[in-house]
């Protein structure tokens, strides 16, 4: 009886110790081909960000915009509502909306920048500066963090061009 007990101890433990080690040596190789993938990712997206160059007039800024930040059309206009550049297929209606959009952001949320989504249609208007709106609707949600991003890096390169 008690060898029948120290023989089922002794299996399980050298059971688990197999086991433990197995799984051990098997999270390791996972490990190791996960970083190596991830690293090789990060440089493919590095050479790509690299190759983009920066846009010399509106319409490549508009384009260079719309790929990075995958927007399907943009429209950056003046506080009024006159038009700047735009590659989208309702100029008109994006000029006599994104204003008034604007306005009701700043008075009920304190905001520069209103997102609205409405099933597959979604449509931010973010302030760049005291002189320019740009009204774009987009393929996806964006988070503040990107907003800010892009009306830092749209600022900045405005400034250059005008």
């Amino acid at each position: 009886m008690l060898y029948d007990v120290l023989a089922v101890i002794f299996g399980f433990l050298l059971g688990f110790l197999v086991t433990w080690r197995f799984v051990e040596v098997g999270v390791k190789k996972e490990g190791k081909e996960r970083v190596a993938k991830v690293t090789e990712f990060a440089q493919i997206v590095e050479k790509k960000q690299e190759v983009a160059e920066k846009p010399s007039n509106l319409e490549e800024l508009v384009k260079y915009i719309s790929t990075k930040y995958m927007l399907a059309e943009v429209t950056l206009l003046t506080p009024e509502g006159l038009p700047i550049v735009s590659n989208s297929s309702s100029v008109d209606e994006d000029t006599a909306t994104a204003p008034e959009m604007l306005k009701i952001a700043n008075k009920l949320l304190n905001s520069d920048r209103i997102f609205i989504s409405s099933g597959e249609i979604k449509i931010v208007v973010v302030q760049i500066n005291p002189q320019i709106i740009m009204h774009a609707k987009v393929m996806r949600e964006l988070s503040k963090a990107e907003l800010e991003k892009m009306k830092l890096e749209l600022n900045s390169m405005l400034e250059g061009m005008i």
